[in-house]
């Protein structure tokens, strides 16, 4: 290691200030922000920030004790105003990348403690149990305490989890923790574990639960104590997760996102949707108010809980589903023909194969969700080319304090 002293030019994509070198070559250093004179060791593999000998006017103190060692928080350390204006540059310079010139509305702002969705890890040292978030770029586990981002009730059950998690672990596996607050309570899955075979493990773990306000707990896929549903609502639609399920990461920039997307529709009053990637219905089931519906989704467990869904709530309108691969079958546009909106919500990858034949139709009005700049601004690219509009595209702070950021995006056809 040497140590050189460098001045920050800008903030990089992962959330690094990013430098140059004397050697004229990009030099990353983490937690350092543009505009600062910092001192850091500097290494053939990393460079690790030592002293900042001129702070920046943009730098403020974090507001969790584990920033900096723990890997789920980048952008703690920068004034909220800096940060909003550097997740919408960032974007635009993604979109720019693809020659794409769009409009990027402000960013939605979003709230400390309103994350009702976390992945814990956990393992077994010779006097404790660790439970957290590994450091960032490696394999090293952060016990955590606190954690700004998440609800109250995770944050609140944390001991607890510490002690049901322990019978699980050996000091080989690391456990991995799926958590979502329900109305009925804690819906707690562990993997990555033994299966519970034996009565008196099982007796264990029920009696471990009873600290936390759980509505149910299950461990490597096999349900093991159930006090309440897991009911969790779309805009005051309710469903039933399956455990583990995919939900967006925060329920408040859910609904934010649901209630912006129906905006984006107020002009129809009716017709006939798609929603591929339906999951478990976020959208499919606000939308149902409105419009009749194909749900394409993969998961069938997801599936089956939206199929579910649509009997707890009345005036909705028909809702069918179709069990779908849409990476390795997407629909044609020959398929796509009749819908009058299309609305699309795929995992980090994007969904290019659909888009391809989302650019080959005729729907009229196409909304995309994303939370991944550069595999939508790839997708937008290929929709643009195929004759669509991006008429808006506004990105919501669903990842506090992260460099990720959701999109939703309005496409029309010209």
């Amino acid at each position: 290691m040497i140590e050189i002293t460098l001045k920050i030019d800008s903030l990089g994509a992962g959330g690094d200030g990013v430098a140059t070198s004397p050697e004229g070559v990009p030099v990353y250093v983490p937690l350092a922000l543009p505009g600062e004179t910092v001192q850091v060791e500097r290494g053939a593999e990393r460079t690790r920030l030592t002293r900042i000998v001129e702070p920046s006017a943009q730098r403020i103190k974090p507001v969790c004790s584990h920033f900096a060692q723990c890997g789920g928080c980048s952008l703690q350390h920068l004034k909220p105003k800096a940060y909003h204006e550097w997740k919408r540059e960032h974007l635009r310079q993604t979109l720019g990348a693809r020659g794409l010139d769009c409009e990027v509305r402000p960013l939605v702002a979003n709230e400390p403690g309103t994350r009702w969705r976390a992945t814990l890890s956990a393992t077994r040292t010779k006097k404790s149990v660790l439970l957290g978030y590994f450091r960032r770029a490696s394999h090293e586990l952060i016990d955590i305490q606190q954690c700004p981002v998440l609800r109250r009730e995770i944050v609140d059950a944390l001991p607890a989890l510490r002690k049901l998690v322990r019978p699980l672990l050996s000091r080989k596996n690391v456990a991995r923790l799926s958590i979502l607050v329900t109305k009925g309570g804690l819906d707690i899955s562990i993997d990555e574990v033994e299966p519970v075979e034996e009565a008196d493990m099982r007796l264990q773990l029920v009696e471990l639960c009873a600290p936390i306000r759980l509505a149910r707990l299950t461990v490597a896929g096999e349900l093991v104590i159930e006090k309440d549903r897991a009911t969790i609502a779309f805009d005051g639609l309710p469903a039933i997760s399956p455990p583990g399920g995919f939900l967006q990461a925060s329920e408040v920039m859910q609904d934010k996102m649901i209630k912006h997307v129906m905006a984006l529709l107020a002009d129809l009053k009716r017709g006939k949707a798609l929603d591929l990637y339906s999951g478990m219905g976020t959208f499919t089931l606000p939308l149902a108010r409105r419009f009749k519906l194909l749900a394409v989704e993969y998961d069938v467990a997801a599936l089956k809980a939206l199929q579910q869904a649509t009997g707890f709530s009345q005036g909705l309108k028909t809702i069918e589903t179709l069990e779908r691969d849409l990476a390795l079958m997407p629909l044609s546009a020959l398929e796509l023909k009749g819908y009058d909106i299309v609305l699309f919500d795929p995992p980090r990858s994007g969904a290019r194969a659909q888009v391809a034949e989302l650019a080959k139709s005729v729907v009229p009005r196409l909304i995309a969700i994303s939370c991944s700049p550069a595999s939508f601004a790839r997708d937008a690219r290929i929709l643009i080319d195929g004759g669509y509009e991006l008429k808006s595209l506004t990105p919501f702070d669903q990842f506090l304090y992260s460099t990720h950021v959701e999109l939703v995006g309005e496409f029309v056809k010209k």
